[in-house]
C-alpha cells in the first residue's frame, strides 16, 4: 500500500473510533485535524511509515473490539485476512494489537466456539480461511503465546468437529 492510502486509511479509521466512542468534532471544525496528529504522534514520527503502521493496527483492533457484536465476526469477517483485501499486509499487526486488548482471546475463542458449534455447517467453517492461514503463519518459531492459544484452539476444535 503507497504511504498516501495509507495515510488516509488511518485517518478514517482515527474517524471511526472516535465517531463510535461519540467523541470527534464536527467535519468543519478546524481542532479535528490537530487532535488526528497530537494522538498520531504517540506512535513516532509522522515522517515513517512504520509510525502509521502502528497507527493503523492500533485503530483497526480497536475498531474490531468495539464494533464487535458476535464474536464469530471477529473470525470470519475481522481477521479473515485473505490476499485480496486491501489490509492484508499488516494482518499481523492488526490481529498482535487485538490480542493486546484486555479481554481479546477470550473473544476470538468466543468466536471460535461459536464457528465450531452446531449452528455452523463447514461450508461456512471454510468461509474462515483467511483466519486459520493467519494463525497457520504464527505457528512458527517466534508465535507469541497468544497465538499459540488460538493455534492449539484451533486444532482442538477442528478434531472434536470432525
Amino acid at each position: 500500500m503507497r504511504i498516501l492510502e495509507l495515510k488516509q486509511q488511518v485517518y478514517e479509521d482515527w474517524y471511526r473510533r472516535h465517531w463510535y466512542n461519540q467523541s470527534v468534532c464536527s467535519p468543519t471544525d478546524p481542532t479535528r485535524d490537530e487532535m488526528f496528529k497530537r494522538e498520531l504522534r504517540t506512535y513516532g514520527d509522522l515522517r515513517s511509515k512504520s509510525t502509521w503502521v502502528k497507527a493503523l493496527a492500533r485503530f483497526s483492533a480497536l475498531n474490531s473490539r468495539e464494533a464487535c457484536l458476535d464474536a464469530c465476526n471477529l473470525i470470519l469477517y475481522d481477521f479473515n485476512f485473505t490476499p485480496d483485501r486491501w489490509d492484508y499486509e499488516f494482518r499481523h499487526q492488526v490481529v498482535e494489537e487485538f490480542l493486546m486488548l484486555p479481554g481479546s482471546l477470550k473473544l476470538i475463542k468466543l468466536g471460535l466456539e461459536q464457528l465450531f458449534s452446531d449452528t455452523f455447517t463447514q461450508e461456512e467453517r471454510s468461509q474462515a480461511n483467511g483466519f486459520f492461514e493467519l494463525v497457520h503463519e504464527h505457528s512458527g518459531a517466534t508465535r507469541r503465546i497468544a497465538t499459540e492459544s488460538i493455534g492449539q484452539f484451533c486444532l482442538n476444535s477442528s478434531a472434536t468437529a470432525g
